[in-house]
C-alpha cells in the first residue's frame, strides 16, 4: 500500500476520533502511522498489514485505558451540581422536622427535612444528602 494511502487513512482517523473522544480511532491512526513508517522504510504490504495489526493490538490494550484513566480522572475536591452540596453548611429558615422545613444553603431557598430529629429555627445544619429537591440535613456540631 502507498505511503500516502496510510498517511490519508491516519488523517480520516483522526479526524473521526475528534469527533468521538474516546481515544479509539486515534489508537488505529497511530497504527497507520506505524504501517506509514515501514512502508518508508521499504517494508512490504504484508510486514505493513502485519505491523499496523499489532499496533493496533498494542495501542488498543495497553496505551488506551492509560490514556483513558488520565483523561477521566478528576481532582479529590471536583464535585459538581449534588455532590458538591452533600456537607456544605446551612441555615435553617423554618423549624426542620423529618417531613419537612426550609434551609438557605447556597444562597438559595429549599425544602429541607432532617436527618435525626427536630431542628429549630435559625440553626446551623449540615447537608447529609439530596434527595431530589430536598437537602437532608442533621444539626451542626
Amino acid at each position: 500500500m502507498p505511503i500516502w494511502m496510510w498517511l490519508v487513512a491516519a488523517g480520516v482517523l483522526l479526524i473521526v476520533e475528534m469527533l468521538t473522544v474516546d481515544l479509539l480511532f486515534a489508537s488505529l491512526a497511530f497504527s497507520a502511522l506505524l504501517a506509514a513508517s515501514a512502508n518508508a522504510l521499504g517494508a512490504g504490504v504484508v510486514i505493513q498489514g502485519v505491523i499496523f495489526g499489532v499496533g493496533a493490538a498494542g495501542s488498543l490494550l495497553f496505551l488506551r485505558p492509560i490514556a483513558l484513566r488520565h483523561l477521566k480522572k478528576k481532582p479529590a475536591d471536583h464535585a459538581t451540581n449534588v455532590e458538591a452540596l452533600v456537607g456544605a453548611p446551612a441555615l435553617a429558615l423554618s423549624v426542620v422536622t423529618d417531613r419537612d422545613g426550609l434551609v438557605k444553603l447556597s444562597g438559595e431557598t429549599w425544602s429541607a427535612r432532617s436527618y435525626t430529629g427536630q431542628i429549630a429555627d435559625g440553626s446551623q445544619v449540615e447537608v447529609v444528602a439530596i434527595e431530589g429537591a430536598t437537602a437532608v440535613v442533621k444539626q451542626k456540631g
